[in-house]
């Protein structure tokens, strides 16, 4: 028995190290390109003296709470009333307060153009209980004159300077297509909260670091900017168009395969959105399923593979804890020193991730966030563990997401 927890111990040890020379790799990318955009930031920059482009913010909502602050603060954007507009496309809203919301948005006087779309208008009955974000954000796109089309979601709160920052950014480097930046949270508590901010912002140092790299594995809808002549170029999210989720990857992957070197990630405070974040353990598992579906919208080999490393990492991570207690029922001192070395080693590369993501949003971690690193690990192997087994068995479907189960297209 002994032999086979040995075997078990250099298995999972080799697969740990794998995994952590891979995102060191990804952090030592986005380190580089985080310096070298400082850098330039903190020479004589002045604001663009370019004429500004024409930009298009595309909203697609349904049943949102926080939609009238999320209006709010794209209508008090910096930025030329005449070159932007809000285009608002309302996929199926059915919730009382939220249409209120919707009748009041529109019956406003904003100071900026503002149009609103009606999915109820546009498609067929059959299509209000299935997912329709792509279908309305592609109809919002349709209707757009700008340059630009900039993406974000109807729970997010914009700083007065997103659009010129990121104007800016595309002006000092005008060979980009498309432009990502960051999310973080909007102000919340609980352990709930707490985790999936952590988790994001390893995941948000694993999607610039990916693209930096030139493997994009993920990117966030919430924050995205293309170019709308390029977005009609590639014919948008065609043909998956009736994927239930995975819109945001889609754009990304299809740019890449045409103009791989022609994609950004703007590092400015100014470009990050403010979103909400989970609060409870039901709606942050439902959208992880999501999330996880993303993954089968548009198959890739890049990301197909690294979804691969990171679930057997998980599973090397529960055969170290078993071997851990193994050795210690033995005393065995050097297999309990080894498989202790390999749970270490990937809670350390874990905590490099959370520690740079949280300082590319500005938040300050304290000494609670420390010491919750061990306890966030070990959640972080069950719950992926259950995520990636439950994804797979139900192929990514059954979900529930803004009051809809996720099964199949009209």
């Amino acid at each position: 028995m002994q032999q086979m927890f040995i075997v078990t111990l250099y298995i999972g040890l080799s697969v740990v190290v794998v995994y952590s020379l891979f995102n060191l790799w990804l952090i030592k990318c986005w380190y580089n390109c985080a310096k070298k955009q400082h850098k330039a930031s903190n020479q004589s920059h002045v604001t663009s003296t370019n004429p500004r482009p024409t930009i298009d913010i595309i909203v697609a909502v349904r049943n949102e709470a926080l939609l009238n602050l999320t209006i709010t603060s794209l209508a008090q954007q910096q930025y030329p009333t005449d070159k932007y507009q809000i285009i608002l496309v309302d996929d199926f809203t059915n919730d009382v307060k939220s249409l209120s919301v919707l009748a009041q948005i529109q019956e406003s006087n904003w100071p900026v153009r503002l149009k609103i779309i009606r999915l109820c208008d546009e498609l067929p009955k059959a299509y209000e209980q299935v997912p329709n974000k792509k279908r309305a954000l592609e109809i919002g796109a349709k209707a757009s004159t700008a340059q630009y089309l900039l993406y974000t979601d109807g729970d997010c709160i914009a700083h007065p300077r997103w659009l010129e920052t990121l104007t800016d950014y595309m002006a000092d480097n005008n060979l980009y297509k498309m432009v990502l930046a960051g999310i973080k949270p909007l102000p919340g508590s609980g352990f709930i909260h707490q985790f999936a901010s952590s988790e994001q912002a390893a995941l948000t140092i694993l999607a610039g670091g990916s693209l930096l790299a030139g493997i994009p594995l993920m990117a966030n809808g919430a924050n995205l900017c293309i170019s709308r002549e390029v977005f009609e170029e590639i014919n948008g999210y065609s043909p998956w168009l009736d994927k239930p989720s995975g819109d945001d990857i889609i754009l990304l992957r299809k740019v890449h395969q045409k103009y791989p070197k022609e994609i950004g990630f703007c590092f400015h405070s100014k470009a990050i959105i403010e979103t909400r974040f989970p609060k409870d353990l039901s709606s942050f598992w439902n959208q992880r399923r999501r999330w996880v579906s993303k993954s089968l919208s548009m198959p890739s080999k890049q990301i197909t593979a690294v979804i691969l490393l990171m679930f057997f990492t998980q599973v090397c991570m529960i055969a170290l804890l078993g071997v851990m207690g193994f050795a210690i029922y033995q005393s065995n001192i050097k297999l309990l020193w080894l498989s202790c070395s390999g749970i270490f080693l990937k809670t350390f590369i874990d905590s490099i991730l959370i520690a740079l993501g949280f300082r590319y949003i500005g938040y300050k971690m304290k000494l609670r966030d420390y010491l919750l690193m061990p306890l966030h690990q070990l959640v972080n192997i069950v719950y992926n563990m259950a995520l990636g087994l439950y994804s797979l068995a139900s192929n990514g479907k059954g979900y529930l997401w803004k009051g809809r189960k996720v099964t199949k297209t009209p």
